[in-house]
This record gives structure tokens, C-alpha cells and sequence, in this order.
């Protein structure tokens, strides 16, 4: 009969902390797409190490993105919804060439595939159908 009750207790406080992390997910303490740089940090499964130059982008709120990427200036538009729906266009880069040049071409890769996008906390997540591309993470001002 302990047991049981001591299982009881542990399954409520595990519901009740599960609540309170769900709260976090709702957009409390979210960053906001625009007016944010965001730097990438992981692509297709894969932690970057790059230099926090490198992957820097912006979202203006007229629908274009730009920033550097490895090193190249990335640029184009992006339509997004309410509830997360996200499709890139015009997606265009300079054409220097560099060591990480193939890091550029899977990242615009990626652009061409997304479908929407997911904010949480400091974290942008871009998705095709529900598969994890890209993350990007809020940079420090």
C-alpha cells in the first residue's frame, strides 16, 4: 500500500512538472522570428562547428532574410503563418569560393525544403513535413 501511494505521488509530480515545461512551449520566453540574428548551430543531425560569423541571419518583418553564411552573403524571402507554416524563395548567395562551401549549398538546400518552423526558448527549429532540418539558435546582441 506504500508503494503504491509513493508511485502516486512520484506520477503527480511528474505530470505537474510535465504542465509547467508545456507552459515554457506556448511562446513564453520565446524569441521572436524577426528583429533577432540567429546563428546556426545544427544541420541534418549534425552539431557545426563554425565561427559565430559564420550562419548569421536575420528575418525582417516585410518577409526577406539575409546574412553571412560561411563566406558568402545569403539572401531571399520567406512567407511564414501564425501557426508555423514556413516556404523560402528567391534564395540567392555571392559566389566566393571557400573551404565551406558545401555547408552553404546543404543550408540552402534545407531553405528549399522547409515546410514550417518551431521557436523554443533561444531555438529555431526548421522542419520539412515534421523532419528536423536546421537549428538555429538567438544570438547575443
Amino acid at each position: 500500500m506504500k508503494k503504491i501511494f509513493t508511485m502516486s505521488i512520484l506520477t503527480a509530480l511528474v505530470a505537474i512538472m510535465g504542465i509547467g515545461c508545456c507552459a515554457c512551449r506556448k511562446g513564453k520566453n520565446n524569441k521572436s522570428l524577426t528583429g533577432q540574428k540567429w546563428h546556426l548551430v545544427r544541420m541534418m543531425e549534425r552539431d557545426l562547428q563554425i565561427t559565430p560569423e559564420q550562419f548569421l541571419f536575420t528575418f525582417s518583418v516585410d518577409g526577406k532574410f539575409s546574412g553571412q553564411a560561411a563566406c558568402n552573403q545569403m539572401m531571399g524571402e520567406y512567407q511564414s503563418t501564425e501557426r508555423g507554416g514556413m516556404k523560402f524563395s528567391n534564395v540567392a548567395s555571392t559566389r566566393m569560393l571557400c573551404r565551406e562551401a558545401d555547408l552553404e549549398s546543404q543550408f540552402a538546400q534545407i531553405l528549399d525544403r522547409t515546410t514550417h518552423y518551431e521557436i523554443d526558448g533561444e531555438m529555431l527549429m526548421l522542419l520539412s513535413n515534421g523532419e528536423m532540418q536546421a537549428v538555429l539558435k538567438a544570438a547575443e546582441r
